[in-house]
């Protein structure tokens, strides 16, 4: 148990009250809608996917919001994931101080606001955003979420889970951010992320890769072609955005280990930007790379899903065609690096048992209540 852990965990025992908003802006009282369940007339929809906590479309008196409802046990069987809604409704109260500050509110507009939470009773109530999960991506969305995520950064709060099913866009293209279950403090000038400087492979245009992007593909029947033109695109808006950030970390005198980090990350995505054939080895060397990360992240957590299949079949046959690139490029790490060739293949199946064992039995986004 780490130090964020170990508070996690003594402020969950302490029945100390956490509580977000004002009651009074609530439609019903708080103790009403913690007792909401999919059977309520309140109730038009109901979603079963999240992993840490059930979801309701509700409709009172005319107006819609959503409900997030704590499961009595989180299906990602870690303490990040016993912890993530505790870690939520912290997020969620800084992110009100931050909304409600002229100051600082324009770099929130694409964090959902909180209308009211209550830890102790498990209850999360927000505006209902009536959107969809993302179907395609382009430039302006892109710089959207990096620009938001810049200024989380800038505030000491690192996202670590940009999936899919964390991402919504609204009839308007609006990108909008509504899940912080796995944000986490960390000091940006002094350190790569909220695991302080033991991890540089993690950072936010990495995570969106790892977490969402590269399984995306994975779902999408696009050819090669198309899926190197979103490549290129992610990685244009990766150099504008942190070139914006090292700005910042210039002018704020951050670490020069820091420095050096995003400039040489600056470096290599213009080195891969420069020719197509250079582009399509980044792909290869970044999709490779995503796929073992989020690989480990579903098999920790117990919560794999087909697509983490998917993603260990693609590592397999990278691993059996291009073992001696991966092994050159510095992509066999952590309890992956010095292995042989036959020895990852067979871990690799090993993981992908494993993988059948721990899949999640969810439904993607039901069932429905109408009424």
């Amino acid at each position: 148990m780490n130090e964020r852990q170990q508070q996690q965990h003594d402020f969950d025992k302490s029945q100390r009250p956490l509580i977000v908003g004002d009651a009074n802006q609530c439609p019903l009282p708080p103790s009403e809608l913690s007792n909401i369940d999919r059977d309520s007339h309140y109730v038009v929809k109901t979603i079963d996917s999240g992993l840490t906590a059930e979801i309701f479309h509700l409709v009172i008196d005319g107006k819609d919001y959503t409900l997030k409802k704590r499961r009595e046990q989180a299906k990602v069987k870690n303490l990040d994931g016993k912890y993530s809604f505790l870690n939520e409704v912290l997020c969620r109260q800084r992110f009100e101080s931050l909304k409600s500050d002229p100051n600082t509110a324009p770099f929130f507009e694409n964090i959902i606001s909180t209308i009211y939470a209550d830890y102790r009773l498990g209850i999360i109530l927000s505006p209902w955003i009536d959107g969809t999960h993302i179907q395609r991506l382009d430039a302006q969305l892109i710089r959207q979420l990096f620009t938001t995520l810049e200024a989380i950064e800038r505030q000491g709060i690192m996202e670590w889970d940009l999936c899919g099913g964390n991402l919504l866009v609204d009839s308007n293209d609006k990108v909008w951010l509504f899940d912080f279950g796995y944000m986490y403090p960390f000091n940006p000038l002094t350190e790569f992320n909220s695991n302080g400087l033991s991890d540089p492979i993690f950072h936010f245009v990495e995570r969106f890769e790892t977490r969402f992007f590269f399984g995306w593909l994975l779902e999408n029947k696009l050819d090669t072609e198309e899926q190197l033109a979103l490549y290129k695109m992610l990685k244009e808006q990766g150099v504008e955005s942190y070139q914006t950030k090292l700005e910042w970390l210039t002018t704020h005198s951050a670490k020069p280990e820091i420095i050096e980090h995003f400039s040489s990350i600056i470096t290599k995505w213009k080195s891969a930007l420069a020719c197509n054939q250079a582009l399509q080895l980044q792909f290869t060397l970044d999709a490779f790379r995503s796929h073992v990360l989020d690989i480990e992240d579903d098999l920790h957590g117990q919560s794999c899903t087909p697509t983490t299949l998917k993603r260990i079949r693609f590592v397999y046959q990278e691993l059996e065609s291009n073992f001696e690139i991966l092994e050159k490029t510095g992509q066999l790490f952590y309890a992956n690096a010095g292995l042989s060739q036959s020895k990852l293949l067979t871990l690799y199946k090993e993981k992908y048992q494993q993988a059948l064992d721990f899949q999640v039995k969810v439904k993607p986004s039901g069932p429905y209540i109408r009424r």
